[in-house]
């Protein structure tokens, strides 16, 4: 059915979630799609971005054959229902293979291969990996020397499996993936594996840059329930053909547009090794629409600003029903280009890690309100409220700013790390009444900030945890800080994100240094640049202030932080368009409505300078206007 209003989410829960989805693993819902689609193709892979490049194309009979020669090789080399397969893999069929195969033998542990070697090492710790798998230069270059570098630091690691290249290397004495899944039977499981919706199916790490590894369990449960719910609001059925250039570590690649789509038999196109990253990809993107003929395109903002930089008057683009945008919010101005681009909404929508992926979605066969992230999807409950010591004070009212709470099948069964969740969970109001398919009574704080309209449309307006999004990748700024606090000129560090019109945010560093030090800021900056394991982390500037804002209480005021940081963002941006210094004025702070407000104030009356300016702010997230002095 398409949704249209919050009656046909409602409508939707009357049955229980075992009503959609009968199946009790992963597993067992792939196998059900492969038998009644069996002649269907599950995935057509695009190793060369080239518009005229040959495929390999997978039918879903395939697809199974494979997922039950993998669960065996992985279970014949040890892996338990608590063992950890972990992947340094791209966008691959094998590794969705390696992915579901894992979650019947054991539990999936996707990696992102952009971290260092010694960051990767503490993740597969935490995880206690068993086996790790990882991608033959000849397909991925830059990888497998960091699975080398880290084979001896993992002690519970039993096994290495390289992806892809020649069967046999002289340099390398790991198994070859390919060719041991060919030694494996195909036809039925070696082995007899109960799985309950609690068991966890995949360890999924929620940023990949914090300074000790948060890894968040999805369970078997979870990852059913998402598979219907997050394509009931999109768009369901075989019939659907989906774009997936998102990287499989994360949720929008390995569960939005994969195992999503894969539990419907529609059919999932993988752009590259590299997806969405690779420039010639973006470049190609409407090329690749015309020969696809792709139903569903779900990009990341800044891939989604890239799109509209391609040419593509000259191609059919008349296949697409469904532009998707997630990941970290989308620019109001870029929206509306892809609108008049494609004569489509982009229907927009917000999830986490936590919650295995979408937890809200504008409607489909309804309103889609440029700007807000929409309804709940069905079998999630989802709240603002005004919190107190770890319990809901009061639950907001329509227009009124609180946190973002959710409970349901949907949410993650915590940290694999216990410290990790004394603060994740907020307790609910005394007597209040839980829905029958809502799993356990307490919230998880998902640590953004929102609002609820007066229709049930969910707007976000900033985030309480102080998450730096860039690109849709979430950073944490506790790695820049302790960085920063390591440099012995460092009194106080705080980082925050500044806007960016591409990447949505950049991380940028405030310091307070001792009494009477001395030091530049490109030093600094050179400094953490050593120290932190992923590059998408180091901040683009860091900046010295006399002193830090602190609340009352002496903590680091970082909503004043961000405000600053978009303030030189903006007069940066002005002063270059109008051409002069004097008379800018910019002012950045609260909002009851948009959250964060942004007044940019320049002088004389060039009309021209003007229009140049409006258009230059127009992909910022922050919500702006333009007065003349």
């Amino acid at each position: 059915m398409s949704i249209a209003t919050l009656a046909d989410i409602e409508a939707l829960e009357r049955n229980p979630p075992e009503h959609y989805r009968p199946d009790h693993s992963v597993f067992e819902l792939l196998m059900r799609i492969a038998a009644l689609h069996a002649d269907k193709l599950a995935m057509r892979y695009l190793a060369m971005p080239s518009p005229e490049a040959p495929t390999r194309d997978i039918t879903y009979r395939d697809f199974g054959r494979r997922l039950v020669q993998a669960a065996n090789l992985f279970h014949g080399l040890g892996v338990g229902p608590n063992d950890a397969v972990s992947m340094l893999l791209p966008i691959l069929p094998e590794t969705f293979f390696a992915m579901f195969g894992a979650q019947a033998a054991g539990v999936a542990n996707p990696i992102n291969f952009l971290l260092e070697a010694d960051a990767i090492a503490e993740l597969l710790r935490e995880a206690r990996c068993r086996v790790l798998l990882g991608p033959d230069p000849n397909v991925f270059p830059g990888v497998w020397p960091k699975v080398e570098a880290i084979r001896k630091a993992v002690p519970t690691l039993t096994a290495v499996i390289r992806v892809g290249g020649p069967p046999q290397r002289p340099d390398s004495d790991a198994l070859h993936f390919e060719s041991e899944l060919d030694s494996q039977r195909d036809d039925r499981l070696q082995f007899t594996r109960m799985i309950r919706g609690d068991d966890v199916a995949g360890l999924f790490h929620t940023g990949g840059t914090t300074s000790l590894p948060k890894l968040a369990r999805h369970t078997h449960r979870g990852l059913i329930v998402q598979s219907w719910s997050n394509t009931v609001v999109l768009r369901p059925g075989p019939d659907e053909i989906y774009f997936n250039g998102l990287p499989p570590f994360h949720v929008g690649g390995a569960t939005c547009a994969g195992l999503a789509p894969f539990a419907n038999g529609a059919t999932v196109v993988l752009l590259t090794v590299a997806g969405y990253r690779h420039p010639q990809i973006m470049s190609n993107i409407w090329a690749l629409v015309e020969r696809f003929r792709p139903t569903v395109v779900g990009m990341v903002p800044t891939s989604w600003g890239a799109a509209l930089n391609a040419p593509s008057e000259v191609f059919d683009l008349t296949s697409i029903k469904l532009c998707n945008s997630g990941g970290s919010a989308m620019p109001v101005e870029i929206a509306k280009a892809v609108q008049a681009k494609l004569k489509l909404p982009v229907v927009e929508g917000w999830g986490m890690t936590e919650l295995h992926g979408y937890a809200s979605m504008n409607p489909t066969g309804g309103e889609c309100r440029i700007g807000s992230v929409g309804y709940r999807t069905p079998f999630t409950e989802v709240v603002t409220a005004r919190v107190a010591d770890g319990r809901i004070a009061a639950l907001c009212p329509p227009g009124e700013i609180g946190k973002v709470l959710v409970r349901g099948p949907q949410v993650f069964g915590g940290y694999v790390n216990p410290a990790h969740n004394r603060d994740a969970w907020v307790q609910p109001l005394p007597g209040e009444a839980v829905p029958s398919w809502s799993a356990g009574g307490r919230w998880l704080d998902t640590g953004d900030l929102g609002r609820f309209d007066a229709d049930g449309y969910l707007w976000l307006t900033g985030r309480a945890k102080d998450v730096i999004i860039r690109s849709g990748h979430n950073i944490d700024p506790l790695v820049i800080e302790e960085a920063l606090h390591q440099h012995p000129a460092v009194e106080i560090a705080a980082a925050v994100g500044r806007p960016d019109a591409y990447a949505g945010e950049y991380p940028i560093a405030f310091v307070q240094l001792k009494p009477g030090a001395r030091v530049e800021p490109e030093e600094l900056r050179d400094f953490v640049r050593e120290r932190i394991a992923e590059r998408a982390a180091v901040p683009d500037e860091v900046i010295v202030v006399a002193a830090m804002p602190l609340t009352g209480v002496g903590k680091i005021f970082e909503p004043r932080l961000r405000y600053d940081a978009a303030r030189l963002v903006f007069e940066r941006l002005a002063q270059s368009v109008v051409g002069r210094a004097d008379g800018v004025i910019v002012k950045v702070g609260p909002h009851p409505e948009h959250g964060t407000f942004a007044t940019i104030t320049v002088p004389g009356s060039d009309e021209q300078a003007i229009a140049k300016l409006r258009a230059a702010l127009r992909p910022f997230q922050i919500r702006h206007e333009v007065r003349r002095a």
